[in-house]
């Protein structure tokens, strides 16, 4: 049979098409609005199949269907991080829809204000189960995977506040500064199996987390200019900043990097004094 016999031959039993690409696949947790969007649009750019993982439903959905009308590979899988039953099904699909996972990016996450006396401990137990109880179910279902593939990538995205904080942080600071512990130990784990772990660390980010803290405009604004007051560059960052550090991270590029949090902060932690 010559060659083009058998690829005729290959296309009418296996529906194997001449111009078939194996994308790679990523899970964005928290990826319906906010940083996870820009991370997981950022990601289909590169030719990404992505997982818009969220518990908001209505817009996880509607952002995958954004992502699908431009062309791209999306799925969304709604999932409550701090249920294993649904972290190990949000992977099960990944698997089912695109054939694995090769990048978990560890982004949901929530903030609750309130100093370590006056939090309620029922807020705080809350804080660290989607912070970092979220993320070390994610790992622990995608990296087998991702072992099956030959290796990967899982970015967990931290904060400024694990290297340094503010009063009425107590269940955030605690949460972030945990899930930096959590990528050097799973970076040791993992890495026998060619799965890279980095945290990446961002600074005050124009997002619906900063807005979603009981403030009105005024105070969103006031809030936005007393960081960017602390950076050198005279800013915050933007959702999209921290989605072009994670697409380094798990490019080619950084394959040397591992088991370490990079602080992505507009030079905030140079000088914390919030003036």
């Amino acid at each position: 049979m010559t060659d083009h016999r058998l690829w005729e031959w290959l296309s009418a039993t296996t529906a194997v098409r001449r111009d078939a690409v194996v994308k790679k696949v990523a899970i964005v947790t928290g990826s319906a609005r906010g940083i996870g969007k820009a991370i997981a649009t950022r990601l289909a750019h590169d030719g990404y199949a992505v997982v818009i993982a969220d518990i908001l439903e209505e817009l996880a959905t509607q952002t995958a269907e954004e992502l699908r009308r431009q062309g791209f590979s999306a799925l969304a899988v709604p999932t409550d991080v701090r249920q294993e039953p649904q972290v190990q099904r949000m992977v099960e699909e990944a698997v089912k829809a695109f054939g694995g996972v090769d990048v978990l990016v560890n982004n949901a996450g929530v903030m609750w204000r309130g100093n370590v006396t006056e939090t309620p401990t029922d807020a705080f137990d809350f804080v660290l189960s989607v912070n970092l109880r979220g993320a070390f179910l994610g790992i622990k279902h995608a990296a087998p995977v991702m072992r099956r593939r030959g290796g990967g990538v899982i970015v967990n995205i931290a904060s400024i506040h694990a290297f340094a904080t503010q009063a009425g942080m107590a269940a955030y600071a605690a949460s972030k500064t945990g899930l930096i512990g959590l990528t050097r130990a799973a970076a040791l784990d993992l890495g026998q199996w060619n799965i890279r772990v980095v945290a990446v660390c961002p600074g005050a980010v124009d997002a619906p987390m900063l807005r979603n803290q009981r403030m009105d405009e005024a105070e969103v604004a006031e809030t936005i200019r007393l960081w960017s007051s602390a950076s050198p560059l005279n800013t915050i960052l933007q959702p999209e900043d921290v989605a072009n550090c994670v697409a380094w991270v798990v490019s080619d590029q950084a394959r040397m990097l591992t088991g370490v949090a990079i602080l992505l902060d507009a030079g905030v932690a140079t000088d914390l004094r919030i003036r």
